[in-house]
């Protein structure tokens, strides 16, 4: 039973990832289906499946709650978060902008997300700033913002916890604030201009911070159950069950690089003739999206976070071996 519980929310992220690609395939090539599922035009509106990726993340985040309390550091905090997602970020970016070039001088294509390429608008993307509504200018491959938002909520959710230890209060109420401000972002401030207080962070603060008061909720349930004492029966994880964990695991490198892949298939479709508007098509790109996206994950972005985790605990290490004057 404790696998399977555990291989529910992988399956339920790889299937949301498919609907957001869907969902992204359809709103910039046009297709429609007037038969069958729309996951963009539709009656339902897939894009609001990004806000259950911030809920995960935040319930995954609740037993940092003791870890910070219990003088973890910022640095130490953010270190594993940045080396797992700026990497990614900075590729995605790099990719995106050499094949938006293409698509647009070679191809004369038109895309309906931001198509200017700056400098500025990659460096702020690539550092994962570009959500954050510092300034009015576009960032680069728009469709990163959840990553963008995510690290802004962890910062914020370090500060919030950081005041829970020195003030005392209960941490479900600080988790409140960012929430109720959120819901009035988006609907009391709609055409309002504010750093670090955008509708799209407005959607990360109310669903990450509504995911770690569910995962604290959560967890003291859990507690009370463990103390009749039942014995668990430890479960070897099956063939299948570690494949979806690691399709589970590489679904954030899928996400970050739908659109760079997006823009192969515009480039392809415009030398060969290649049918967009087509549900063989959608299925075709997800599938390129998935191999890309798998490939990048476990023959390079594994590998990258490994050594810099090395580089972050040698570093660790020498400072504590450091004698203090």
């Amino acid at each position: 039973m404790r696998e399977q519980r555990k291989v529910l929310p992988d399956i339920i992220k790889i299937i949301c990832t498919v609907c957001i690609l869907f969902h992204h395939y359809q709103q910039l090539t046009g297709t429609f289906f007037y038969k069958g599922i729309n996951f963009y035009g539709g009656r339902f509106y897939f894009g609001y499946l990004v806000e259950l990726f911030f809920i995960m993340s935040g319930m995954v985040m609740v037993p940092y709650i003791e870890k910070i309390k219990d003088k973890m550091s910022f640095p130490a905090f953010m270190y594993k978060r940045v080396i797992r997602l700026l990497p990614s970020l900075i590729v995605s970016t790099v990719l995106y902008d050499i094949f938006l070039y293409i698509f647009i001088n070679a191809c004369n294509g038109h895309i309906r997300y931001p198509e200017k390429i700056s400098v500025f608008g990659s460096i702020i993307t690539s550092l994962g700033m570009g959500s954050w509504c510092i300034t009015r200018d576009y960032e680069i491959n728009t469709i990163n913002w959840y990553v963008s938002v995510l690290l802004l909520c962890y910062i914020i959710m370090y500060i919030l916890i950081f005041i829970s230890k020195k003030t005392k209060i209960p941490m479900p109420l600080l988790l409140v604030i960012p929430m109720i401000a959120g819901v009035i972002r988006t609907y009391g401030m709609e055409y309002s201009f504010l750093p670090f207080y955008s509708p799209r962070i407005a959607r990360g603060y109310i669903h990450f911070f509504g995911g770690m008061l569910l995962g604290i909720i959560f967890t003291s349930l859990v507690r009370k159950f463990k103390k009749k004492e039942i014995k668990e029966i430890p479960v070897k994880m099956s063939g299948v069950k570690k494949v979806i964990k690691g399709i589970s695991d590489a679904t954030l490198d899928v996400y970050l690089f739908q659109l760079p892949v997006l823009l192969v298939f515009f480039i392809v479709s415009y030398y060969t003739g290649l049918r967009l508007v087509s549900g063989k098509t959608m299925l075709l790109y997800t599938f390129a999206a998935f191999v890309f996206g798998l490939g990048y994950h476990f023959l390079i972005g594994k590998r990258i976070y490994a050594l810099l985790s090395k580089i972050g605990k040698n570093k660790q290490v020498s400072e504590k071996e450091t004698p203090k004057p």
